[in-house]
C-alpha cells in the first residue's frame, strides 16, 4: 500500500515537473561592478510568466488597457516569426563605454547591456513571450484587464 502512494505520488511530481518546465527557463544575470553591488543569477521556470499574468489584478493595467490590446497580437506574432529566424542580431547600440545587444539565441529572445557600471543579462523563451501574450489577450478580450 504504502508503495502504490509513493509511485502516486513520484508520478504526480514527474507530471507536475515536466508542465513546469516544458517552455524552459528564464535566465536573469545582475553584476555591479562596484565593491559591495549586487551579484544576482536568477533562473526561474518560464512557465511562470502566463501563470502571473492569469492571475496579475487588474489594477496593475489600470489605464493600459487600449495599449495592451494594439501590442499584444504584434507580440504574439513576433515570437512566432522570431522562432523561424536562424540566430541573429537583432539591434545592437553602442554609446561610449556603454554596450545593449538584443539578439535571438537559440529558442529565446537575449537581451544584454554592459557598461562601467553594470552587466545585466536576460534571456527569454519565446514560446513564454507568446504564451504570456496569449493569457494577456484573453484577459482583454474578455475584460478581466
Amino acid at each position: 500500500m504504502l508503495g502504490k502512494i509513493a509511485m502516486g505520488f513520484l508520478a504526480t511530481t514527474a507530471a507536475l515537473t515536466g508542465y513546469v518546465i516544458q517552455d524552459g527557463f528564464v535566465h536573469v544575470s545582475l553584476d555591479e561592478s562596484s565593491k559591495d553591488g549586487t551579484h544576482l543569477h536568477l533562473v526561474v521556470p518560464a512557465q511562470l510568466a502566463p501563470l502571473a499574468a492569469h492571475f496579475a489584478p487588474p489594477k496593475h493595467f489600470e489605464g493600459h488597457e487600449r495599449e495592451l490590446r494594439a501590442l499584444l497580437p504584434a507580440l504574439k506574432l513576433s515570437a512566432l516569426e522570431l522562432a523561424k529566424l536562424p540566430d541573429s542580431v537583432l539591434v545592437e547600440v553602442r554609446d561610449g563605454d556603454e554596450h545593449v545587444l538584443i539578439s535571438k539565441a537559440g529558442d529565446g529572445l537575449s537581451i544584454e547591456e554592459d557598461s562601467p557600471q553594470e552587466h545585466v543579462k536576460l534571456w527569454v523563451p519565446l514560446r513564454a513571450i507568446y504564451d504570456t501574450a496569449e493569457v494577456l489577450q484573453s484577459r482583454a478580450a474578455n475584460g478581466s484587464i
